[in-house]
This record gives C-alpha cells, structure tokens and sequence, in this order.
C-alpha cells in the first residue's frame, strides 16, 4: 500500500513538472497564432472600414431641403401689414437633387473602397506570419545551437581531463602545452556559448513586441522553443526537371498572385478609381431643384378678404460654361486609375522576381545542407576520429586532434546555420502562396 501511494505521488509530481515545462514552451504555430491575435493594427483597420461603409451610407442621402421665411412688401409709410394688397407673409421650402446618378456613384465607390480593408487585414497576417516565424527560427536555431556546444563541451571536458592525466603520469607525448590548449579551447567555447545565449534573449525580446499580450503567460519561466516545423510548399506550384525545380510560367506565377491580398487590395483600388471616372462624368448633368412657396395676405381695411398665394417651380442648373473643368476632372480621374494599373503591374512584377529568387535560394540552400550531412559532417567526423586514434596511439599529436573537433563542431554549427536559412527561406515562399478568403464582408463590398 505504501509502495502504491508513492507511485501516486511520484505520477504527480512528474505530472505538475510536465505542466509547468507544456507552459514554458513556445511552438512556431502558438507564437503565430498569438501574433496575430494579439495585433492591435487589426483593429485600426476594422475602424476604417466601419468608417467607409458609414461614409457610403451617408452620401447616399438627399441633400436637407432649405426652407425661408419672408416679409415681403411691406409698405414704409405706417408698416401696416393690411394697407397694402401686394404686402405678403411667405412661406417657402426647395429642394435641389444631385446630378444625375452621382449620389448612387459615390456610394459605390466608397463601399468599393471599404472592400479593401478585409484584404489589407489578410495581407498584414501574411506579413506578420513571415515576420514571427523568422524570429522564432532565429530563437530556435539559437536553442539548438545553444544544445550543441553544451554537448560538444561535456566532450572537450572528457578530453581536457585525458590530457591532464597523461600528462601528470608522463605518459605519451603529452606536453603542457596541451593542457592549457584543452582549457582554452573549453573557454572559448564557454564565450561562444554566452553569444548564442544573447542571440536567443534577443529573438525573445523581438518577439515579445508581437506577443505583448501573451507576455505575462511566460513571465518568469525559462520559456524554450518548441519543436522543429514542418514546412510544406504547395507542389503544384513547382514542378521537378530532374532533381531541379522549376518554376512555372510566368503567365501562371501571374494568374496565381492574382488572388493574392496585396495584389486584391489595388484591385479594389482600381475598382474604385473606375468609379470615381462614372462619378466625374457626372458633372456634365444638370442639377434640378424643385420648390414650393405659400404667402399670406391679410384682409384689406374694409374687411374684404385677399386670397392667398401658391407659388411652385423648377429650377436647373445647366453646365454650359465649366466644360473645361469638367473635362479636366474626367481626365484626372483616369490618370488616376492608370496609375493603379500601373502600380499593380509593378507589384506583381516585383513578387514574380522575389518568388523565383527565393525559389532558387531554396534549391541551392537544400543542395548545401544535403552536402553538409551526406559528406562534409561525416568526413569531419572521420577525420576527427582518425586523429584521436593516432593520438592516443601516441602517434599524432593534440593540437591535429583539437583543431579537428573544432571544424567538426563549426561544421555543425554551420548545418545548423545553413538548415535555419532554409527553414526561413520557405517561410518567406510560402507568403507568395497566400490566397485571400473572400467573407461576406468582402464580396458585398465588390460590386
């Protein structure tokens, strides 16, 4: 029964130090999703867009009639307002109407405008997806260097000790010199060691800047990053002649960047712009305006009663004499909305050139790490090996042994660079292959 009851206890304790260690790791996804839900910028742009369908709404209104009061020949001799006939008490309201279709044009255009927003807000968690896993790779690879050297060091300690004791007993050819190279080298590893742990409170920091509100959560915990990702890329965007990739087309680079977010919010843009183009052309209709007028008369001095009068007409407003500025303006709006093509043309220039480039990277990057594990880390560690024999066979000498484990070492250190480079590199692909999901929100702001 004793024994039963401190299995028990045992369980729970290694249980409340598994929570604790679940608590203190940060996994590449966790830190992402809690970029992203932690980003204030998204509710900015949540206002903004508020603000454009508010604005659409409100343009789509007609305009306050003007009503006047009016006292109108009012004889200056005695002000009487029942001497004269022609004296009048007027009551009067207008109305005027914009022209044309402009008040229906300028709605859509602002609810075109606000249709950009939910695309900026999916291009801005692209961004930052890019931004927080590059970071979390910096931190990551830091920790497995970090690992590394700490492994590496218990060796070089083993060594250290070997050496000192041959050269204490006089064995071999050990020499002093030796000794004090073995605790250099274990020095120098230390200061390596202290470098990496600097890289890996600095990729902390830097996230912390996205993780602002989720800080508390680590606070006070030796927080470690989580286990290596596993980054996929979109195959049927490459394809394989041999063992290169290839790109496809640029027609079809093109036609798949054009879904997305960055590339759809200057389509929104463009939208808008061809309506502002409808709403200049609007100018050239005229502008109507209707109003009413009552005015009351009193009875003449004789008691003889004086009918009242009704009074409506239509006014209009004709554009004969603006046709320049109105021309003008039509221009601008189309000078305008050439500059957006241009300006989308530009952008996907620019991200079909980065894609390739990064693609590229990407081949190279997985050709140098293939040959860092498949020949230069096992011929560095051959070599290392062979070295240490002949030294213990008192056949070589320590200081081919040292500088052996330390180019093994580098060259893991190096593997471990060119693996986070990779990692970074198809993090920054995958960006490119982001399509905008398309919500209720967005589609009834394409129109």
């Amino acid at each position: 029964m004793l024994f039963h009851r401190i299995n028990i206890g045992l369980l729970l304790v290694l249980f409340s130090s598994f929570s604790l260690a679940q608590a203190s790791i940060l996994t590449f996804q966790n830190a992402i999703e809690q970029a992203i839900a932690n980003d204030p910028w998204q509710q900015g742009n949540l206002s903004q867009q508020m603000a454009y369908m508010s604005r659409s709404r409100a343009v789509d209104t007609l305009p306050d009639p003007v009503m006047n009061m009016a006292l109108l020949n009012l004889p200056s001799n005695g002000f009487a307002f029942d001497q004269e006939a022609m004296t009048q008490m007027k009551v009067g309201i207008a109305q005027r109407f914009p022209r044309g279709q402009s008040r229906q044009i300028e709605a859509l255009q602002f609810e075109q405008l606000a249709g950009q927003f939910p695309y900026l807000s999916q291009q801005r968690q692209a961004t930052i997806r890019v931004t927080v896993a590059q970071l979390w790779l910096d931190g990551f690879n830091a920790q497995r260097s970090i690992a590394l050297l700490n492994q590496e060091r218990h060796l070089f300690e083993q060594l250290a000790q070997t050496v000192e004791s041959q050269y204490a007993s006089a064995q071999g050819r050990t020499r002093q010199d030796d000794v004090v190279r073995a605790k250099l080298e274990i020095s120098r590893l230390d200061d390596r060691l202290m470098g990496l742990q600097h890289s890996r409170d600095k990729a902390l920091a830097n996230l912390s800047e996205w993780l602002a509100d989720s800080a508390d959560h680590y606070a006070g915990l030796d927080v470690s990053f989580g286990q290596k990702p596993k980054l996929q890329l979109d195959p049927a965007l490459q394809k394989t002649t041999g063992n290169k990739p290839a790109l496809l087309s640029r027609q079809q680079r093109a036609e798949f960047l054009a879904a997305h977010p960055a590339v759809l919010v200057i389509e929104q843009k463009i939208k808008a712009s061809r309506t502002s183009i409808d709403l200049a052309e609007q100018k050239f209709e005229p502008q109507w305006g209707v109003n009413a007028s009552y005015a009351l008369r009193q009875d003449d001095p004789m008691g003889n009663s004086r009918a009242d009068f009704f009074s409506v007409g239509l006014s209009v407003e004709l554009p004969l004499f603006g046709h320049t500025a109105q021309d003008e303006g039509v221009k601008v709006a189309k000078y305008n909305a050439e500059n957006l093509h241009t300006e989308k043309r530009l952008l996907l220039r620019q991200m079909l050139s980065q894609w390739e480039s990064l693609v590229a990277q990407q081949h190279r990057l997985k050709q140098r790490l293939d040959g860092f594990n498949q020949s230069i880390l096992p011929q560095l560690h051959e070599h290392a090996e062979a070295l240490l024999t002949a030294y213990t066979s008192d056949d070589g000498s320590f200081s081919e042994v040292m500088r052996a484990r330390i180019a093994e070492l580098n060259g893991r250190m190096q593997a471990l660079e060119v693996e986070n480079q990779l990692l970074k590199t198809l993090v920054h692909i995958q960006y490119f292959y982001t399509k905008a999901k398309h919500d209720a929100v967005v589609q009834g702001a394409l129109k």
